[in-house]
This record gives structure tokens, C-alpha cells and sequence, in this order.
């Protein structure tokens, strides 16, 4: 059986080598020749190599332990030691790999080696023991292969869409565009957990960052002025109107539909880099602020 231990989530890295950009997925892989102590690195698009001073051999026997260290066998973890991120697609093979299938994994292209890998995340719960605070989910090949990753934060005040825009830009995040029907129903899962706070009798709805072409009954990006080709509407109420709101009611769940720009919505701000916030202490008035560091 072997041994995962994780503790903590945090939007953090500490390191005194640089800095990296963080809630963004890195491609990792290390191969190592026992013959000739040659190793080889991948990381994302960079590659490094070396010789390596160690044994001719991996012996059995020992306990893998994934996301903490092991002050002694088995135990001595300790909080500030632990793992802060997400491990996916984790695997152990007992040959190294050729460059070119290196490279095809860091590239996240379909990889069928052989043989299977010794260690891997297949069978996750039968295989691992889970020890800490970790949270164990499905993600597909595109959902760890994305080029830009981002996260997504809930403003429970309702703001016209002029209000909401300038909202995400001080907090240096910008409203939702869903452009797939795969992010839309991210952006649904996202909301589910707001009901409480932002519905009334009749659901409630979220400002997305699409504005509409009168002429052409298009809809373009409100920052870009980009065309977005992807579309949800079930159907076009308020054909007067200019903006786009995601409905999250039992009827209209997901859908899209033409609201006023005065409308006033809650708001939720994308993100695709940590930002710092600064709040007043104010009880009932927030200040959101853009902290440069």
C-alpha cells in the first residue's frame, strides 16, 4: 500500500531560486540512466541535463510518499513541509523513456507506453493511502493541458454591468467569457455554491463579459472586441438589450439570455494570476484595491 500525504491549499510558493507563476499546471518529467548516471529534465518547454552521482539501482522494499517528507520511515511530517498544489497524472516507469516520449508527455499528446507504469494514479483509491487534508477529483487531458489556467471569485453584490467591469478591473480579474460549452458548465458548477446569496423567488443570474452586435446578432468579447462563436441562448428575450447573463434558474439553468446593462447582478471576476486584495474594515463597505508586489 503505498503512502499519500497532503496537507494544505494555498495560492502560495515560496522559493529563493525565483519566482513562478502560480494556479497554472507545470509538465514535469525526469529521466535517469543508472547505467550511465545521465540525467535529462523536462519542465514544460525548457530541458536540462546532467550526470548524477548515485546508486546503480532502486531497491524494493520502501515506502513512496507523495506531497510531504519523510523525516523518518514512514513519519515526521510536518504542516510546513507539505506539498501545496495539485499532483496530477503521476507516473513511475522501470525503464527510461526515450526523448521523444519525454517529450510528447510534457507536451501533453496521448501517450501509449509499454510497459505500464510500476506507480500511477489509475487506480487511485484502491492503490493509495490518503493521509492529510486532500481532495481527489477526475480532470480530463485538456483540463491539465490548458495554455492559460484561471480561477473564479464571487462578488455576492448586485452591480450593473458598468459597475461590474470596473469591479474586476481593480481587483486585476475581468468578467467571465465562456467560449466552450465545457467552460460554461465550469462557470454553473462555480455558482451552485452562491444560491443562498444572490437568488431571490425566481433564481438569479451573473453578468457574463459579452456585449451584443446589433447588426449582425453577433456577440463580441467587451474587452477584446473579439467575435465569440460559441453560443448558449435559449432563446433571445430583450432583443433591446445589449448585455448577456448566465441564468441559473430550474427552467433556464445554464442558458444565456440579452439583459439591460443597468440590470443589477452579482458578480463574479475571472482570474488568471493571483491578485492581493486589500479590504477596508468597514462592516457593511468593501474597498478592493490591486496590490503590486
Amino acid at each position: 500500500m503505498q503512502s499519500v500525504v497532503v496537507e494544505a491549499e494555498k495560492y502560495s510558493l515560496t522559493t529563493g531560486k525565483g519566482s513562478y507563476t502560480l494556479l497554472g499546471w507545470w509538465r514535469f518529467c525526469y529521466l535517469h540512466s543508472f547505467e550511465t548516471k545521465q540525467h535529462t529534465i523536462y519542465w514544460n518547454d525548457k530541458v536540462f541535463s546532467g550526470t548524477s552521482e548515485g546508486p546503480e539501482m532502486v531497491r524494493g522494499g520502501g515506502l513512496l510518499v507523495i506531497g510531504q517528507d519523510q523525516d523518518r520511515m514512514g513519519g515526521g511530517y510536518t504542516f510546513s513541509q507539505s506539498l501545496n498544489a495539485v499532483v496530477a497524472d503521476l507516473r513511475l516507469y522501470n525503464r527510461t523513456l526515450t526523448n521523444s516520449e519525454a517529450l510528447d508527455f510534457v507536451s501533453c499528446k496521448e501517450t501509449h507506453l509499454d510497459p505500464q507504469p510500476l506507480v500511477s494514479f489509475s487506480d487511485f483509491k484502491n492503490n493509495w493511502k490518503i493521509e492529510g487534508s486532500v481532495n481527489i477529483e477526475d480532470l480530463n487531458l485538456a483540463d491539465i493541458c490548458q495554455k492559460e489556467s484561471s480561477f473564479l471569485i464571487m462578488f455576492p453584490e448586485a452591480w450593473s454591468f458598468s459597475q461590474a467591469v470596473a469591479m474586476c478591473n481593480n481587483v486585476g480579474g475581468s468578467l467571465p467569457v465562456p467560449i466552450s460549452a465545457r467552460e460554461n458548465e465550469q462557470i454553473l458548477s462555480f455558482l451552485n455554491s452562491y444560491i443562498p446569496y444572490c437568488s431571490d423567488a425566481h433564481g438569479y443570474s451573473i453578468a457574463l463579459g459579452m456585449l451584443k452586435e446589433y447588426e449582425t446578432h453577433s456577440h463580441y468579447h467587451y474587452k477584446s472586441g473579439e467575435n465569440i462563436t460559441y453560443s448558449n441562448f435559449l432563446y433571445r428575450r430583450d432583443e433591446d438589450s445589449n448585455c448577456v447573463a448566465i441564468a441559473v434558474t430550474e427552467d433556464d439553468y445554464g442558458y444565456w439570455y440579452y439583459s439591460k446593462c443597468d440590470l443589477e447582478l452579482c458578480t463574479i471576476c475571472n482570474f488568471t494570476s493571483v491578485t492581493h486584495l486589500k479590504v477596508s474594515k468597514q462592516f457593511y463597505k468593501l474597498i478592493y484595491s490591486t496590490i503590486k508586489t
